[in-house]
């Protein structure tokens, strides 16, 4: 137990001086094994080569890079187009546009970071030059951008995959409905403020530019159904159905769109590997401290402790709810899976939960984490783009806060919402 107290204690004041997570968490564990316990500094290296020697994370630079050439490729103003299409004629129909465009995009990246730069650097200054305020423009921008994290492909349901040892495309599959839940929820919160503060309606398509747009995203969004149905059919693995959306990507943004040079190349695989590397060096230290934590009895006292207080399956979902939201406003979502998915499961497993269902309620639960502060990554590039400071965005975040908390509790108590597309398509 001294070792967990002088782990954290070492983690939250590296925090604090705002030393970046990944290294945090490295040198954490590293104090807590030198001044603890007996055990070779060869072991924590050994768990953290271990965590990334698994085939199935090549799939995270993978989608990464997927992501990055379709932004770069022309994917994103055409997405933005469709989305224009479908809801653009409501009032504060840019707010409309924005959260479709996070859905269509989530269903190609699996990155909410890369859907608020993506997204965000077209729709916040259209929003804020069509009168919309800066706060409601970077609340709506980063909130819809968590559904890219939801909705197939996501990558952090393949980081939950492999700590669980889950079916990824079950992950996937059970993402789909709550991914969508998410976004009528922002829809229902942004049609309210939009009618009670006379948002503009944006001018509705012609028929003939309706259909030209929608024929013209029709090779983006196969993306998708290269994904999910070389995955569901067994045609490929998650890993394989990333390598061939890469390459699908490429040809799409050189052939079909031009506007991916082949010059441009070397700086975009420069920009995934130092992304992946960011995020395998938060995957190995986080995985290290999750052995620690496993290595110390940590799950068994917490379970005892949490059954000690009640066996009721609805309080015992209620407080890992509770504490994951927390959790989420302090640690990005990889590690918070990494860290607390070992600790949690044998809870769930005793509870009879669907491991499938549990996996879907931890990645929308922490997705929250994103726009909330100190450590919201989305929330910190939706008001980069806004130019506004984070303390003034707070109030615009409450409605769309209680939307998505709203959803997350609606598919923790009503499963099938996650687990009927698994159970329908994958037996």
């Amino acid at each position: 137990m001294l070792m967990v107290i002088i782990v954290f204690t070492t983690l939250l004041i590296l925090l604090y001086f705002n030393v970046p997570i990944a290294i945090s968490t490295g040198i954490a564990v590293l104090a807590g094994i030198i001044v603890t316990t007996e055990i070779p500094i060869a072991v924590l290296v050994q768990r953290m080569f271990v965590a990334l020697d698994t085939f199935t994370l090549i799939a995270v630079p993978l989608f990464i890079l997927t992501g990055r050439i379709m932004a770069l490729g022309g994917l994103t103003k055409d997405l933005i187009d469709l989305s224009r299409a479908l809801v653009g004629s409501f009032r504060g129909g840019l707010a409309y546009i924005n959260i479709v465009a996070s859905m269509f995009f989530a269903g190609i990246t699996g990155s909410a970071a890369s859907d608020t730069s993506s997204i965000g650097a077209i729709l916040i200054p259209a929003m804020i030059e069509k009168g919309y305020e800066k706060d409601f423009s970077v609340a709506v921008t980063a909130t819809s951008s968590t559904i890219g994290v939801m909705i197939p492909p996501s990558i952090p349901m393949v980081v939950f995959g492999v700590v669980s040892g889950v079916s990824i495309g079950k992950l996937f599959l059970g993402g789909i409905i709550p991914g969508i839940l998410v976004g009528f929820a922002l829809m229902s919160v942004t049609f309210i403020l939009a009618r009670k503060r006379n948002y503009p309606i944006e001018g509705k398509m012609s028929l003939k530019e309706t259909l030209w747009t929608i024929l013209r995203s029709i090779p983006a969004l196969l993306t998708i159904v290269i994904i999910l149905g070389g995955i569901v059919s067994g045609i490929f693995t998650p890993t394989e159905a990333a390598g061939i959306a890469a390459l699908y990507s490429f040809l799409l943004a050189t052939l079909y769109y031009r506007e991916l040079k082949l010059k441009e190349i070397p700086g975009i695989l420069l920009e995934v590997a130092t992304t992946t590397g960011i995020v395998a060096l938060m995957i190995a230290t986080a995985s290290a401290l999750g052995w620690i934590l496993a290595n110390q009895g940590i799950p068994k006292i917490i379970g005892d402790f949490i059954f000690s207080l009640t066996k009721d399956r609805s309080l015992i979902l209620l407080f890992i709810n509770l504490l994951l939201l927390f959790v989420g406003t302090w640690l990005d979502l990889s590690p918070a899976l990494i860290i607390f998915t070992p600790i949690l499961l044998p809870i769930i497993q005793q509870l009879g939960i669907d491991l499938v269902h549990f996996g879907v309620i931890m990645v929308v639960n922490l997705a929250i984490g994103l726009f909330t502060p100190p450590v919201g990554v989305c929330l910190f590039v939706a008001c980069g783009i806004a130019k506004i400071s984070i303390t003034d965005t707070v109030r615009a975040f409450v409605p769309f806060f209680a939307s998505m908390v709203a959803v997350l509790f609606l598919i923790t108590y009503v499963p099938d919402l996650v687990l009927f597309i698994p159970n329908l398509l994958m037996k």
